[in-house]
């Protein structure tokens, strides 16, 4: 339900979309896909879904894109107080599961209690919440979109959640400044 009111969003800002063929190729102007091929003005292509180069020749377990394959304590398949947290792990859950800060920020305090359990002799029983959240920012308004398991929400477009983006943008990046 989100993802159409989202998608519907986009086709009304003029926003054409081509989902569902894989991409084959660029140029400056135009992008090749197993679909047929389309005009751009701008592309801007960030692969999310596979590996880092320097990933693949680190002899650990790795998914079918090159990820590092992680269970739901966020420990590398088959290894020892080895973890993956972030976009460098594939972990189990649903398909829609994002990769964004928030989720990595569930998986790091999943990890590090884990790392501790194990260092302390104990077993990694920590475990992370797979959730979406996050303000569609439009410039000049946003949209709030939440997904849990048991959970799928979508607000309205308002300026407030812009302004409101804004701000945790400026509150949770500060720690890093």
């Amino acid at each position: 339900k989100a993802v159409d009111r989202l998608l519907n969003r986009m086709k009304a800002n003029r926003i054409d979309l081509h989902l569902g063929h894989k991409i084959k190729g660029f140029t400056d102007s135009q992008v090749m896909t197993e679909g047929g091929d389309f005009h751009a003005d701008m592309i801007v292509f960030i692969p999310g879904m596979t590996g880092s180069e320097w990933l693949q020749d680190i002899d650990l377990p790795k998914s079918p894109g090159g990820l590092l394959k992680a269970d739901a304590h966020c420990r590398v398949e088959g290894q020892q107080c080895v973890y993956a947290v972030g976009d460098c792990g594939s972990f189990p859950g649903p398909d829609w599961k994002p990769k964004q800060a928030h989720m990595a920020d569930l998986q790091a305090v999943c990890a590090a209690r884990n790392v501790l359990a194990e260092l302390d002799g104990k077993p990694a029983t920590q475990t992370f919440r797979t959730e979406l959240a996050c303000i569609v920012d439009t410039t000049d308004s946003g949209m709030f979109v939440a997904r849990t398991e048991g959970f799928n929400v979508m607000l309205p477009s308002t300026r407030l959640l812009h302004w409101l983006k804004r701000f945790f943008e400026w509150w949770y990046l500060r720690q890093y400044r």
